[in-house]
């Protein structure tokens, strides 16, 4: 924002600054210690045309054209003010994604309901039948085949997807649960619900087909998902400015912090291949739909 010049009176500023409103020259006035009365305007592009048109009315403030535009100014200011109040609701900045106080997302609250709830039947004795029943395929000491993925080709496709409701402790599922609620809720206040199961669906099977043809099945957990909600988001955020969505570089960097550490094999046993395919096709996702979203027509 910068001034381009100074009005005697607070009744002139406001007839001129009304007169810009009227020709979409965004701008505000702010009173002087003297009692003048100085003319900011918001956009570099309007400054010259603005210094021009208060030159202008310096010389005749009376000419019925300035005075014309007060109650259309009124219209303008009140419209553009709802416009931002709507722009924040569909904002996620780093307060809002790492905060409790936003509503979360039905379909992330059921995710979250669900884990909870096999991590707690898991604790009470029920562990290896839902393990087997959900991993994405069989394995111990009784399995036989040799055939990879024997179950999802004798159709139950599920298993595709039902590892990432299988934490190994407590601190996994925290963790997951989360970012779950941050990453997922974002998504479905900005998009919906189906938006977010699509992505979900997507990113899981990726990332435990992976996890699986490079460490075999004895893996689960939310991780890979979760790290693709956040690469989703983060190219959103980068590439697509009407996204809403908006991540501070500290997240960015605690994210990839924690997905180096993890790799660097400290943190003990982790799925890192569900980590970096979870990470690139949400990232991919997110890149593509950004460009087709600002390429749209207006």
């Amino acid at each position: 924002m910068r001034q381009i010049g100074n009005l005697p009176d607070e009744r002139s500023a406001q007839i001129f600054c009304d007169y810009l409103y009227g020709k979409s020259i965004e701008n505000e006035i702010e009173t002087l210690k003297d009692g003048s009365w100085t003319v900011w305007v918001r956009s570099d592009d309007k400054l010259k045309e603005a210094a021009t048109l208060l030159e202008l009315y310096r010389q005749n403030p009376d000419l019925p054209e300035y005075h014309e535009h007060t109650g259309h100014a009124e219209e303008l200011r009140k419209a553009k003010q709802k416009e931002d109040e709507e722009f924040k609701k569909k904002i996620y900045d780093r307060n809002r994604i790492l905060s409790w106080e936003a509503q979360v997302g039905l379909l992330s609250f059921t995710l979250i309901a669900i884990n909870v709830t096999l991590y707690i039947m898991g604790y009470f004795g029920h562990r290896e039948s839902i393990i087997q029943a959900l991993s994405i395929e069989q394995y111990g000491e009784s399995k036989q085949s040799l055939n990879m993925l024997p179950e999802i080709f004798a159709g139950e496709i599920w298993r595709l997807f039902t590892p990432i409701f299988l934490h190994f402790g407590p601190l996994h599922l925290l963790f997951n649960m989360l970012w779950l609620k941050d990453l997922g809720t974002a998504i479905e206040k900005r998009h919906s619900s189906l938006v977010l199961a699509i992505l979900i669906m997507a990113i899981a099977s990726a990332s435990n087909l992976a996890q699986y043809l490079v460490r075999g099945p004895s893996f689960g957990g939310m991780s890979g998902v979760v790290y693709g909600l956040f690469g989703y988001i983060w190219m959103q955020s980068r590439y697509n400015i009407s996204s809403g969505f908006h991540l501070d570089k500290q997240i960015v960097i605690m994210m990839i912090a924690w997905f180096v550490l993890c790799l660097s094999g400290l943190a003990g046993p982790i799925a890192n291949t569900a980590h970096g395919v979870g990470l690139l096709s949400g990232m991919v996702i997110g890149y593509i739909a950004a460009f087709v979203s600002t390429r749209q027509p207006t």
